[in-house]
């Protein structure tokens, strides 16, 4: 294991892997484990990159244990780790099926959101079964037990029980 800032530098991106998540400084961080750089040993936390930061905004997504992740090395230095971003180690971690490009999907363990070019829709979806679908004839909303339909002028509530025009 090299720390300490001695030996020679690491630059370019490593593969790792999750092992914590939980950062008591709130700030995004994980501690991976980076064969290539530290044999067995975890790194320190490694501070994220995100496209969007500043005081009080930001997109904040941090990956769970276990998952697959690109750590590099600020000015190399392997004291200053950085995660920069995540990726599948198969097809079938992947959250879309297809995989295809004109889909958009933020995935949790709970809860999904899928923006689709192909259909012109947002869906927002959870475990339990309740669906939000915006698309261009109208709107969807079900909870699992009942549903609203909104297209034009026309709502209909629980398949048909009540319409309104």
């Amino acid at each position: 294991m090299i720390m300490n800032g001695q030996g020679p530098p690491f630059y370019g991106k490593y593969r790792g892997v999750v092992t914590d998540n939980l950062d008591v400084k709130g700030l995004g961080r994980v501690r991976a484990k980076v064969r290539d750089v530290f044999g067995d040993e975890e790194s320190g936390w490694a501070m994220p990159s995100i496209p969007y930061a500043g005081d009080g905004v930001g997109l904040f997504l941090i990956p769970p244990k276990g998952a697959w992740v690109w750590i590099e090395f600020e000015h190399g230095n392997p004291d200053y780790p950085i995660w920069t971003g995540c990726f599948w180690g198969t097809p079938l971690e992947v959250p879309v099926k297809p995989p295809l490009a004109q889909m958009k999907v933020l995935k949790t363990d709970f809860a999904t959101i899928t923006l689709s070019d192909l259909e012109g829709s947002i869906t927002i979806e959870n475990k339990t079964k309740m669906k939000i679908i915006c698309k261009p004839t109208g709107i969807e909303i079900n909870c699992g037990l009942g549903t609203i339909d909104i297209s034009g002028s026309k709502v209909i509530i629980n398949n048909g029980a009540l319409e309104v025009t």
